[in-house]
């Protein structure tokens, strides 16, 4: 059995490894993609303009039919809904992991363990007794919640549904709805939200040294060219796992991949 791998990002070039040593035949080689049985695309996939990003390249696809071979089974990382037309036009099996709930929530701990390596490794002053404010109370938001709780920082959450402010505050964290935050006294900030919510006006009241991470997908959660114009310290931290825990983030993949395999 053939697998393509699109080597995209540090996760999928040990996916490459974790396969053969499974015993399976794998290819980078974008001329062995037809002869495929199983097609790992990375991230995203195939896009409306038919464009596949690899890790040194934009790769365009004119014809997916003559690419992809008819009951393959195609993989990528998030959802695409164009790659769900083509799965229906071209008769091949279509899978994007992070809509398994048990994946996304693996996906979330390694996600939080790097955002927290990056703070650590990044700022002079330890996370505890510092003021930090996570913005979402999704996967990635309560990963961070559960990890942040042990180093004994001062922990705010916020969300738009004040349902959640009871269980938010169970958790020894500040409820801040959103339209109420203040960032005068934030030492960090991280964003798990995306759409923009932190604008202009807000981040000219930020406190100065403060630290923002965004981990949102586009278009994020923080106007990030105002935060730079300001002088503030903002950075987009995307694909965490496979930057910090790429060796993790492959066995996961790997594993179900094997398990679509071992059912065809």
């Amino acid at each position: 059995m053939l697998i393509y791998v699109n080597h995209d990002d540090m996760r999928s070039l040990q996916l490459m490894d974790d396969l053969t040593q499974k015993g399976y035949y794998v290819s980078d080689n974008l001329r062995d993609m037809k002869y495929a049985d199983c097609v790992y695309l990375g991230c995203k996939g195939i896009d409306l303009k038919h464009c596949l990003h690899t890790h040194q390249d934009t790769i365009v696809i004119d014809d997916v039919g003559k690419m992809i071979k008819k009951q393959a089974v195609v993989v990528t990382l998030m959802h695409n809904d164009y790659m769900v037309q083509l799965s229906k036009q071209y008769d091949f099996y279509y899978i994007a992991l992070l809509d398994d709930d048990s994946f996304l929530k693996q996906n979330s701990i390694l996600t939080a363990e790097g955002v927290v390596s990056y703070l650590i490794s990044h700022r002079r002053y330890p996370l505890f007794d510092s003021q930090i404010l996570v913005t979402g109370y999704g996967h990635c938001g309560q990963a961070l919640i559960d990890l942040l709780r042990g180093f004994q920082c001062h922990l705010s959450v916020s969300v738009r549904n004040s349902q959640l402010k009871s269980e938010i505050e169970s958790l020894g964290c500040q409820y801040i709805p959103i339209e109420n935050i203040d960032l005068s006294y934030i030492d960090i900030l991280i964003n798990t939200i995306p759409s923009v919510i932190i604008e202009e006006d807000l981040l000219k009241t930020a406190n100065k040294n403060i630290m923002i991470v965004d981990i949102a997908s586009f278009p994020y959660g923080i106007d990030h060219h105002k935060a730079l114009a300001l002088n503030l310290n903002s950075q987009i931290l995307p694909s965490i796992p496979c930057r910090y825990a790429y060796g993790y983030a492959s066995k996961m993949i790997c594993d179900i991949l094997e398990g679509v395999l071992s059912c065809d």
